[in-house]
């Protein structure tokens, strides 16, 4: 036998085919790679119409406080120093600076009682659940416990006490909120923290300073828009949350998980009590900004969309050079057991529908939802793959075989997409009978022999 003729034996081998396969597979992760770029700017799209509903309409929101907060001034000497003629440092000049912080005393008690009533609003052919909510809070403070701070501070300035309630976007505020406190008249909130130093967003109102001293009640409400998430800060001494909306779907996030919830499709109700011992930290604190206080121990809902189709495309991205090796070794096995040659050509043009499967996913999905879309798409895929390699290979039989693998796969994607906690359970199985189908189906294969002959013909083609 000749070079030239053991050449052309091993170029049409199954051997070789079965190495252009596997080149064709790698080859398809650029495709891909467009693709999982097609999809990341479709959900920044998606991002960005709510930010932008956010921004007129009112963000996600958290609410913190309120917090009493006190000014505190601190006499500190700063001495400069020079050096003597010797080289020895000696003082050159004293001079007194005012150091300002801030006092920040913590409701003794604290209820807070959100009632959300939601819609959806669109930007585009982007859907954003946003709120409509009116809180009630109240609770009370005791005489502040000075001993802390007092070491601490050289002065504490109990005449610019206000009463501080922070708020992530003041845009959603819709009504102006009066604070009753104690028995006194009701009184209305201004604009700001109203302390000059602390950069947060917020409303305020002057506290008396014998009220700041001696303790008190309070109680306001507040009308706030918002979308996507509602937190709340554990901002008392013993907090408690009752929290009732009329969405169905909530995700409940953050630092504590309700005690008690009821959910149904009228909407969803949910309770938290958080002690002071949860907190794990005290009723007083003297800080230089109150923007910690903010977020800390934050808990809350998520307006949860159950159709999330960029994750579950995202992660169906992530199985495609899986299923489309599986796709070419059933074409291949297929090849090997008929008469006619599939081009390499040909396991391109079956790899870019395959791969064209997830453009149409994402593009469906956004419209159709994600299952009706993934139902939609995987249909067409299979039946265009079907038909093609059945006039491939010249017959009918072959055809539907490759539409029923294409249908086994896309059922077992869509599986491992819903079963998610199951998915690696699933996949291990799937995978074990696939090898185990393939090596079978190919036990008889010489893999040293030549191809089988041409599409009508007598002599093989080059693979």
């Amino acid at each position: 036998m000749t070079f030239v003729e053991s050449m052309r034996r091993a170029l049409n081998s199954p051997s070789f085919k079965f190495i252009i396969v596997v080149i064709l597979t790698l080859a398809l992760t650029i495709p891909l790679l467009f693709v999982y770029g097609l999809l990341y700017e479709r959900e920044s799209y998606s991002n960005a119409a709510k930010r932008e509903i956010g921004e007129m309409w009112g963000g996600p929101q958290t609410i913190a406080g309120p917090f009493l907060v006190v000014p505190t001034e601190q006499r500190v000497e700063l001495t400069t120093t020079g050096s003597s003629a010797a080289g020895a440092a000696q003082p050159v000049s004293v001079r007194t600076e005012i150091r300002r912080k801030f006092a920040v005393f913590l409701p003794e008690t604290l209820t807070i009682a959100p009632d959300m009533q939601s819609e959806v609003r669109r930007r585009g052919i982007f859907e954003v659940p946003v709120y409509r909510a009116k809180i009630r809070i109240s609770g009370s403070f005791v005489a502040p416990e000075q001993r802390r701070i007092a070491q601490a501070a050289d002065r504490i300035l109990w005449s610019e006490a206000v009463l501080v309630s922070l708020i992530s976007d003041v845009r959603g505020i819709k009504s102006t909120a009066e604070i009753k406190i104690g028995e006194g008249p009701a009184r209305k909130f201004r604009a700001g923290v109203g302390l000059a130093g602390l950069n947060t967003r917020g409303i305020h109102v002057p506290i008396p300073e014998a009220d700041a001293t001696g303790g008190f009640t309070f109680a306001y409400d507040l009308e706030l828009n918002g979308s996507t998430a509602f937190n709340v800060t554990p901002a008392g001494g013993d907090t408690i949350v009752n929290m009732t909306s009329d969405w169905p779907h909530p995700s409940f996030a953050g630092s504590f998980l309700p005690e008690s919830r009821s959910i149904s499709d009228a909407g969803f109700e949910a309770r938290w009590a958080i002690p002071r011992l949860a907190r794990g930290q005290g009723q007083v604190r003297h800080v230089q900004q109150l923007r910690p206080l903010a977020t800390e121990m934050q808990f809350g809902v998520q307006f949860f969309q159950p159709v999330r189709f960029y994750s579950l495309a995202q992660r169906a991205l992530k199985y495609a050079l899986g299923f489309i090796a599986i796709a070419f070794f059933a074409v291949f096995i297929m090849e090997i057991q008929s008469r006619t040659r599939v081009h390499w050509i040909q396991y391109i043009f079956t790899g870019l529908a395959l791969v064209i499967f997830y453009v149409l996913l994402i593009g469906t999905s956004e419209h159709i939802g994600f299952d009706r879309g993934y139902l939609s798409a995987s249909v067409a895929t299979s039946v265009l793959i079907g038909i093609y390699f059945g006039s491939v290979i010249r017959s009918v039989g072959r055809g539907l075989a490759m539409f029923t693998v294409l249908a086994l796969i896309y059922g077992l994607l869509y599986l491992l997409l819903r079963l998610e906690d199951y998915a690696l359970l699933v996949g291990s199985i799937a995978a074990f009978v696939l090898i185990a189908t393939v090596m079978f189906a190919t036990r008889n294969v010489d893999w040293s022999t030549g191809a089988a002959p041409t599409l009508g013909g007598s002599k093989p083609s080059n693979a």
